[in-house]
């Protein structure tokens, strides 16, 4: 208890200082910067996985015209799609990663308009934004258990997109390897649609496996 006295007051101490402001300030535009450098990763690797899948597809489109959708083209398209559907996992891994550092620098942002508060309280009724401590943000975000009926807004965002086209990749793929197999179209169309499933499930239990083990921040708030 006397610890945590002597690191409040220390905390407030700080707050006093007149160049508190101006390193709060600084920190706060830090966290943004890299904020913004997180947001343009992840678009930037989204853009290239599209890229790459559309110029799959339309590769897949030339080559079965050319072999007259014969075996070679099976063969080629399970070339293309492996590598297709491993630039679009290591882009869901990355982006879960990014939607986690996000997370931190939100809650770092949320912890300085708690430090602008304490040094002005008149200031609170100015912020629309939120300034709640870390514990009641893991209610809201990394550190919380996946629950079904945020399912569907997860599917809106950068990484459930790519993991719902990284879940079709995989169906393709599974169908291809059918086909190569010699199995009749319903066995491909049913391991194509069973693989889909399955990749769908993985993804979801990845990214909420991921929001468990890591939290905003590692440091609790004073």
């Amino acid at each position: 208890m006397t610890t945590s006295n002597n690191e409040a007051d220390r905390a407030e101490a700080a707050l006093n200082d007149p160049r508190a402001v101006d390193i709060l300030t600084t920190e706060h535009w830090s966290l943004l910067s890299t904020r913004t450098l997180g947001y343009q990763e992840m678009f930037g690797r989204a853009t290239i996985f599209i890229g790459i899948l559309s110029a799959t597809i339309v590769a897949l489109a030339f080559l079965a015209q050319a072999t007259d959708f014969g075996r070679g083209s099976l063969l080629l398209a399970l070339l293309l799609f492996i590598v297709a559907l491993f630039i679009g996992l290591v882009t869901f891994v990355r982006c879960v990663e990014i939607n986690y550092e996000d997370a931190r620098w939100v809650a770092g942002m949320d912890r300085l308009r708690r430090a602008y508060v304490t040094i002005i309280p008149g200031l609170e009724a100015h912020f629309i934004t939120m300034h709640e401590s870390d514990a009641d943000r893991r209610t809201l975000g990394h550190g919380s258990p996946q629950r079904p009926v945020n399912l569907a807004k997860s599917l809106t965002t950068t990484s459930g997109v790519v993991a719902a086209l990284n879940s079709m990749l995989a169906g393709a793929l599974a169908g291809d390897v059918t086909a190569l197999a010699g199995g009749s179209l319903y066995v491909n169309a049913a391991a194509a649609a069973v693989l889909s499933l399955v990749s769908a499930v993985l993804h979801v239990r990845y990214a909420g496996n991921f929001r468990r083990t890591h939290e905003p921040s590692e440091r609790s708030p004073n």
